[in-house]
C-alpha cells in the first residue's frame, strides 16, 4: 500500500518514497545521453555555431526540468523518487495536507527502536515523520499514520488522581516518546534563503528577459538591471532574517520549576518537563510577587490563579483560572 489516507486536519494523504540513485534520477540519465550523444553526433556532423546551439538548448533544458523540482513537488517525486508499497522500503513521505492548509510537501521517513513498556517486554520499532513541528506514528493495526497522541482527552477524576511519572524507566519511555518541552524556530542562514528567493519562477523569469537584453549593443543597462535585482533579492532575504531572528527572542525563557518526579518534589527546568507531569507553580504574594511564565499547557489541580493568555488569543484582560473541583 502505496497511499494512506489519515484524513486528520493537518495532513490529508500520505505517500511512500523512496529516493532514486543519483545515477538513476530522470534529471540526470537521460541528459548524461543526450551530452553523450551532442558530442559524438553532433559536433562532428555540424559547425561550431550550430552545435552550441544545440547544446545550449540542451543547457536550458537541463536547468528548466532542475528548476521544476523546485517548483513542484509532484514533479520532483516523478524525477528524484519512486513509488513503493512497502513501508519498510521507504525513506520519504510526500504529504498531501488537509484542504485550506498550504501546499505539499516531501519529508524524510524515520526508524527507531522503541523501548519496551509495562504492556510489551519487547523492543520493537516505530515508524514516523514530523510535519509542521507534529510527528505522525504509523499504527501496525490500523494500517495508517496517526498524530502522536498525548494525555489530554482523559476524565477529570483521572488528572486529579495523576501524581506524576512514578519512575525513571517512566521519565525516559515519556522523554523518548514525547521529547523535550523546547520548540525550536528555523534559522536559516543567508545563502539558503537567497537560494530560494533566486529559484522562484518570477525572479528567473525576470533574469531570462535581462539575458535576451544583453543582445542589444546597450547591453551594460541590462547588466546593471541585473545587478539591481540581485541587491533587492538579498535585501529581501536580510528582512527574512531579522524577521526570525525577532521571534526566536520572543520565546520564554526557561525557569526552574517543582515537579513531582519518582514520589517526591524535585526541581527541573522548564525545558525537561513531560506531559502527565505534576507541576508546582507559586508566586509571592504583594508588589514584590514577581510574574511567573507558564511553560506549557496545563491543567489546575489545586488553587487558583490569574493569567495573561494575551500571547495565545490576543485578549489583554487577564482570565481567572480555578481546579475543575472548585
Amino acid at each position: 500500500m502505496s497511499r494512506f489516507h489519515v484524513g486528520g486536519k493537518v495532513v490529508d494523504k500520505v505517500d511512500l518514497l523512496r529516493k532514486k540513485p543519483t545515477a538513476w534520477r530522470l534529471d540526470v540519465w537521460p541528459f548524461a545521453i543526450m551530452y553523450l550523444l551532442w558530442l559524438t553526433i553532433v559536433v562532428p556532423s555540424l559547425d561550431f555555431v550550430d552545435a552550441a546551439i544545440v547544446f545550449g538548448g540542451l543547457v536550458v533544458t537541463h536547468i528548466l526540468v532542475l528548476l521544476f523540482t523546485a517548483w513542484s513537488v509532484d514533479f520532483k517525486c516523478f524525477v528524484q523518487y519512486s513509488k513503493v508499497s512497502d513501508i519498510h522500503h521507504a525513506d520519504a513521505c510526500k504529504i498531501t495536507p488537509a484542504k485550506f492548509s498550504g501546499s505539499k510537501e516531501v519529508v524524510p521517513l524515520h526508524f527507531r527502536k522503541q523501548v519496551a513498556s509495562s504492556s510489551s517486554s519487547t523492543d520493537g520499532e516505530e515508524i514516523y515523520f514530523d510535519f509542521r513541528k507534529q510527528c505522525f506514528i504509523y499504527s501496525e493495526e490500523e494500517k495508517s499514520f496517526s498524530k502522536l497522541p498525548y494525555p489530554t482527552k482523559e476524565t477529570f477524576g483521572y488528572y486529579l488522581k495523576c501524581s506524576g511519572h512514578g519512575s525513571d524507566a517512566k521519565v525516559l519511555t515519556a522523554t523518548e516518546k514525547w521529547g523535550r518541552n523546547v520548540f525550536e524556530y528555523p534559522q536559516p542562514t543567508f545563502q539558503k534563503l537567497m537560494k530560494e528567493h533566486c529559484m522562484e519562477p518570477f525572479f528567473v523569469f525576470q533574469v531570462f528577459c535581462v539575458g535576451l537584453w544583453c543582445l542589444d549593443e546597450y547591453w551594460y543597462y541590462s547588466l546593471f538591471t541585473l545587478f539591481m535585482l540581485f541587491m533587492f533579492e538579498s535585501t529581501m532575504a536580510k528582512s527574512r532574517l531579522k524577521t526570525l531572528s525577532e521571534l526566536r527572542r520572543v520565546r520564554v525563557d526557561s525557569q526552574t520549576l517543582m515537579v513531582h518526579r519518582c514520589g517526591k518534589w524535585v526541581k527541573l527546568s522548564g525545558t525537561d518537563l513531560l506531559p502527565g507531569d505534576v507541576v508546582s507553580i507559586g508566586r509571592l504574594s504583594g508588589q514584590n510577587g514577581e510574574d511567573k511564565s507558564v511553560p506549557a499547557d496545563m491543567l489546575i489541580l489545586a488553587g487558583s490563579a490569574i493569567v495573561n493568555e494575551a500571547i495565545l488569543t490576543g485578549e489583554s484582560t487577564p482570565q481567572w483560572k480555578v481546579n475543575p473541583l472548585f
